[in-house]
């Protein structure tokens, strides 16, 4: 559910103004459905779904192109070494390992770029998919319209789909042919050229004239070359265009071959002879082949040959490229300024590929042509808007940056203003990029600058906004040295939020400190009167919101409580209470387990994957979900009805779209869990509270391990007797007094002598100090018995041992222990319990706090105690004799039969929980779920004519999601302590009060119940 706050990290940075403005469409759902409110008519999605067609029309152009600019490359590079687009192989004989190297290095990055955008399309298809999910909720207004609406994007989105899957698949093979090919090639054979043959495929010249240029080339012997270029010149069979084209084939070639002599020759003396320009092309070919490394990592680069490892140790493309520009006639100004078919001048590549000696080199030329020269040239754009100072910064090349941005720091002494405007315009663009893709010594030189203004993205955001989002503390005090103090309390246009009010929704702390020391105003309210605090404290991050001022409690007007109740959807439950369900979670819902829910291990990206989720019997009700998971699935599970759990297993299945087949898939490899096992060996009513396994995907064929999935369980069956249909008494009466534990949860505090809790007399003390309700704690011992108990472990037997591995009997002995005719016996062992009897048939003891001679008693009792976990943890134990009015435990079928029907009960259900398993130093092992809410529900649905008013309530997400489907009579309540530090719950769906509000109106539970001392 994260998809909005986590949307700025998905993007690709440098495009981060051409995505679909997800918030922004987010933003006009809302105001929709909350005008519609008041009315309670249904909301009018008018201008929603006129922005959401703009959003799309505009994305869908800039990648188309993007798309256009990437095949435009494809089919140069294709063009250049003579690989027409049906052959992805290049053949062997005609192979050179130094024209592969260079060919592989070129269509990696192609690869990658494609990568990128796919990228760039997978996110705002996520974000296009989500506006429609929310109005689709509305179900009564999905009609012609909207699927029309729809159906217009599904196809765009599939077409799109299949076009880069093809173009994927294509490439991939191409690459992988290369990788081939130039591992069993004969290199450096009396092979022709790629790129020769294909620059002479159209001239006259024969086939042996071709290998034996190569070959001058190639042996680095430019005599032979002089002859052979003057016999090419001398015959007249050829223009002069195509005698030009195949001269700069040959010195790209000798540049390519590392061949000194001839690359010399050519430039110094066949330039000239021949009355041949130096063409940029050849500039920025050099420029690409010097500055090229790295890009080979990810293949098997196999050991060159003897010639290309000598080669390598001779003359650099970098000294190359300065010889050449060193004897640049100072008129030839075009060849630095001149642009390809891209629309990038030499500049591009240096600064793409980060060589600050040819950055140099071309400012220092540039110099010479006029004082505004090279800061024009620094800002020259190319076809997709970037400049080559754009380049540097978006590739992390600091050194290159530095060198750029001391030439562009001239532009105050130029009186162009224009031009100047252009360059403060481009830099604080680029802060954005940087602070994005957090380059800490980019950073550092761009926020130096001086700015005259500070631009706004389109959401309003400023840099400073950014660099607070990000977390990182330092980018936020360089900027405020730095003149950014102005930006402070600017709000961004969506939500109103300053840079104070993003590091408190994001949970970075010492940004917010350094705000607030810098004067970042703390009374400001966003556009729905909230204020930085309550965004703190909502999303749990609780030591932050203690660092923010107190609540100023004669400003209590205003605010979130303050905003008219938005008109909610039908979310009705459709759930059936004689029906089995299967309800699965992607990836562990334990905080602090950092695993990934799905992890892919095959050779290519996840591009194009997708995880299917189905259950053995029900197949064609499968789930489908596009890879990379984009959003927090902690509160959107998968259910799935089950007729027999002890026989139906989980599949999932790794797909790749199918490129030839619109919304088809090729099944790569799969896994499955057989639902019994999950638990298998625990014994009878028995299970793990770690729900999360792990289970491997096997690919189809080989069955080598491609990738892992993690997923999380619990399977919710009907109850064995149906329960009675019930009529719940619990109306809303408007606020109640609930007496917690009783009279009140027992504490260390010893102001006051305090009843015993969750005891019969505290209850009844509640009620009659006018608690209207009372909140007892219910869970099970070993032999299914409902008892009143709040802690995870029986102390008082000296041991940790958990409630439900105790007898009925051993745990009522423990409650005889504390009175004052009780033995001082391990509770472990058999105890007499004929004056106990059962259920309201025992005998009642007698309730007193200590006694002169129960002292020794007492204190052996303490003894007893003090090296239990709660007892240390504490320092005392609740209803425990010495400390608190004692008073006998209590079974829940006592408190149903001797409460009176006038007090209402808000039973919490006490499920261990994996935290205090672990914290106890226990087994994570407990009652299995169903039986031990079966059992409750049970005793408290066979007091059929009881008219007391009952609440549901419990801490454990699983318990009220059984309690949801089990049960439609009684209102139930999710427990969190989200808002009370230390938060020792592990639990994600109990993370936040934002998370506990939203796992309710999934189940469609009553509410949440939670303790915020922040608030």
């Amino acid at each position: 559910m994260r998809f909005g706050q986590d949307y700025h990290r998905y993007q690709v940075p440098e495009w981060a103004t051409f995505y679909v403005p997800y918030l922004s469409l987010k933003r006009l759902f809302n105001k929709a459905v909350r005008i519609a409110g008041p009315t309670k008519q249904q909301p009018n999605f008018t201008e929603l779904y006129e922005g959401l067609e703009c959003s799309i029309d505009s994305f869908n152009c800039f990648h188309h192109e993007n798309y256009q600019f990437l095949t435009k490359r494809e089919a140069d590079i294709r063009k250049k070494y003579g690989l027409v687009l049906e052959v992805n192989t290049p053949e062997t004989e005609n192979a050179n390992c130094r024209e592969l190297e260079n060919l592989l290095k070129a269509m990696t990055e192609l690869g990658k770029d494609l990568e990128k955008l796919q990228w760039y399309y997978r996110v705002n298809g996520e974000a296009i998919q989500r506006i429609y999910a929310k109005l689709e909720k509305f179900h009564n207004l999905i009609g012609p319209p909207h699927q029309n609406h729809k159906s217009k994007w599904i196809k765009l989105k599939s077409d799109c789909d299949t076009l880069y899957l093809k173009h994927t698949e294509s490439l991939n093979a191409l690459i992988a042919g290369i990788v081939r090919t130039r591992t069993g090639a004969k290199l450096h054979s009396t092979s022709i050229s790629m790129c020769l043959e294909s620059t002479c495929g159209q001239s006259p010249l024969s086939h042996s004239f071709r290998k034996a240029l190569y070959s001058a080339i190639r042996d680095d012997q430019p005599s032979k070359l002089a002859n052979l270029l003057d016999e090419m010149y001398l015959n007249n069979r050829m223009s002069k265009s195509t005698f030009r084209e195949i001269v700069f084939g040959l010195a790209e070639l000798s540049v390519t071959c590392h061949s000194r002599q001839s690359t010399g020759f050519l430039f110094s003396e066949a330039f000239p002879k021949y009355a041949i320009a130096l063409d940029h092309k050849v500039l920025n070919h050099i420029i690409v082949l010097s500055c090229r490394d790295g890009a080979l990592e990810e293949h098997n680069k196999p050991r060159d040959c003897s010639w290309c490892f000598a080669s390598k140790h001779g003359e650099t493309g970098n000294s190359l490229f300065l010889y050449i520009v060193e004897h640049l006639d100072y008129g030839r100004r075009d060849i630095l300024s001149a642009k390809d078919a891209f629309g990038r001048i030499s500049l591009h590549y240096s600064a793409i590929y980060g060589s600050p000696v040819i950055c140099q080199s071309i400012l220092n030329i540039a110099q010479y042509w006029g004082q505004d020269y090279p800061a024009r040239l620094i800002l020259s754009s190319d076809s997709q808007r970037f400049t080559p100072l754009h380049y540097a910064v978006i590739n992390n090349h600091a050194t290159a940056t530095k060198i750029l941005l001391t030439s562009v720091g001239f532009m105050n002494q130029i009186g162009d203003k224009n031009l100047g405007k252009n360059a403060m315009d481009t830099l604080e663009d680029l802060l954005f990029i940087a602070i994005k893709y957090q380059y800490d010594e980019i950073v550092y030189l761009l926020a130096k600058c001086h700015f005259e203004f500070h631009r706004r993205s389109s959401n309003g955001e400023t840099a400073l906004y950014a660099a607070a989002r990000c977390g990182r503390e330092e980018y936020v005090e360089i900027l405020l040295k730095n003149g950014r103090t102005t930006d402070i309390n600017i709000p961004e246009t969506i939500h109103g939020w300053t840079p104070l009010f993003i590091a408190c929704v994001e949970g970075h702390q010492s940004v917010a400190k350094l705000l607030i020391q810098a004067g970042a105003n703390q009374d400001i309210r966003d556009h729905f009167g909230w204020a930085a605090n309550e965004h703190a404290v909502l999303r749990g991050h609780l030591a932050m919101a203690e660092l923010l001022n107190s609540w100023n409690i004669e400003k209590l007007s205003g605010g979130p409580a303050s905003m008219p109740l938005k008109l909610l959807p039908d979310t009705k439950s459709h759930f059936r209470p004689d029906q089995c369900y299967a309800v699965v979670n992607f990836g562990v819902l334990q905080n602090g387990k950092h695993v990934e829910a799905v992890e892919w291990r095959g050779p290519s990206s996840t591009s194009g994957l997708s995880i299917e989720v189905s259950l053995s019997e029900a197949s064609n009700a499968s789930q489908l979900v596009e890879l990379p998971i984009l959003t927090d699935m902690v509160n959107q599970p998968f259910v799935f009805p089950v007729t027999d759990p002890n026989q139906a297993w989980l599949t999932f299945k790794m797909l790749r779209t199918n490129p030839f087949q619109k919304r088809e898939y090729n099944l790569l490899g799969s896994g499955a869990a057989l639902l019994k096992s999950l638990n298998h060996g625990l014994g009878e009513y028995r299970e793990s509270l770690d729900r999360a396994r792990t289970i491997p995907i096997l690919e189809k064929n080989t069955l080598r391990v491609i990738g892992t999935v993690t997923f999380t369980l619990v399977i919710v069956k009907p109850m064995a007797r149906p329960l009675p249909p019930l009529k719940n008494p619990c109306i809303s009466r408007g606020l109640q007094l609930v007496g917690h534990r009783g009279l009140g949860q027992n504490t260390g505090s010893r102001s006051y002598l305090q009843l015993g809790e969750n005891t019969i007399e505290s209850f009844l003390s509640a009620a009659k100090q006018g608690a209207t309700f009372v909140e007892p704690d219910v869970q099970l011992t070993r032999d299914l018995v409902p008892v009143i108990y709040h802690d995870l472990s029986l102390s008082e037997s000296g041991t940790d041992i958990p409630i439900h591995d105790l007898s009925f009997e051993q745990f009522m002995f423990a409650s005889k222990l504390q009175s004052p005719r009780g033995d001082p016996v391990s509770v472990l062992e058999r105890a007499n319990t004929r004056s106990l009897g059962a259920g309201t048939g025992r005998t009642k003891l007698r309730s007193r706090s200590s006694t002169r001679g129960h002292d020794g008693r007492t204190l052996e009792f303490y003894d007893r105690m003090k090296y239990t976990v709660d007892f240390m943890d504490k320092g005392f134990k609740p209803n425990t004799r010495g400390d608190f009015i004692q008073d006998s435990f209590a079974t829940f079928e006592e408190l149903l039969e001797k409460l009176p029907d006038t007090i209402g009960f808000n039973i919490e259900i006490k499920y261990p929980r994996l935290h205090e398993a672990i914290g106890a130093g226990v087994a994570p092992v407990a009652i299995e779920i169903n039986t031990f809410i079966d059992k409750i529900l049970d005793k408290l649905f066979s007091h059929v004519g009881c008219k007391r008013p009952i609440i549901l309530s419990s801490f454990t997400p699983e318990v009220c999601i059984l309690l949801a489907i089990k049960q439609q009579t009684y209102p139930i309540m999710f427990i969190t302590n989200a808002g009370k530090p230390p938060m020792t719950d592990k639990e994600k769906r109990a993370s936040s009060l934002q998370t506990a509000i939203r796992f309710a109106k999934r189940w469609n539970l009553t509410g949440i119940v939670f303790a915020s001392e922040a608030l």
